[in-house]
C-alpha cells in the first residue's frame, strides 16, 4: 500500500479508519474468543456475542473501505465510512457510554478516532484530487 505522495488528508483518514477497524476487531474478536455454545443459551450472553460479533464486521468494513477506497480519496468510500461507522458509534455513545456500561475513556476512544478521521476524509474529499473514479 503506497500512502506517500501528496495527499495527506486520505493518508490520514486511511491510517484514522484502519486504527478505528483494528480497535473494534481486536475487541470484538477479545470478547467473543471465550464464549462457548452452552453459555448462548443465555439470552443477555446471545446479544452481547452478537453485539461483539457486529464489532467485528463492522471493524473489518472500515478496514476493507480505508484501504481499497479512502486511501484513493473516493467519494464512495468517504461516505461509506463516514455514514455506517459514524451511525456506529453515534449509537454506541448514549446505549453504552452514557449509562456507564462502559468506562468513558475506552468508550470514547472509538468514536474520538471516527470523528478525526472523518474529519480528515472530508477535508481530502474537498482539496485533494481523486486517484480513482468517484
Amino acid at each position: 500500500m503506497n500512502l506517500s505522495g501528496s495527499r495527506p488528508f486520505s493518508r490520514i483518514a486511511t491510517v484514522l479508519y484502519t486504527l478505528w477497524g483494528l480497535l473494534h476487531v481486536g475487541l470484538g474478536v477479545s470478547m467473543v474468543a471465550g464464549v462457548d455454545a452452552e453459555m448462548l443459551t443465555d439470552e443477555a450472553v446471545a446479544e452481547s456475542t452478537m453485539f461483539f460479533l457486529c464489532a467485528v464486521v463492522f471493524g473489518c468494513q472500515a478496514i476493507a473501505v480505508a484501504l481499497t477506497m479512502n486511501r484513493h480519496n473516493s467519494r464512495a468510500g468517504h461516505w461509506l465510512n463516514l455514514l455506517v461507522l459514524g451511525a456506529v458509534d453515534l449509537a454506541f455513545l448514549p446505549v453504552m457510554v452514557v449509562p456507564g456500561h462502559v468506562d468513558p475513556v475506552g468508550g470514547l476512544s472509538g468514536p474520538l478516532v471516527w470523528l478525526l478521521a472523518a474529519v480528515a476524509s472530508t477535508l481530502a474529499r474537498r482539496r485533494e484530487p481523486a486517484s480513482v473514479t468517484t
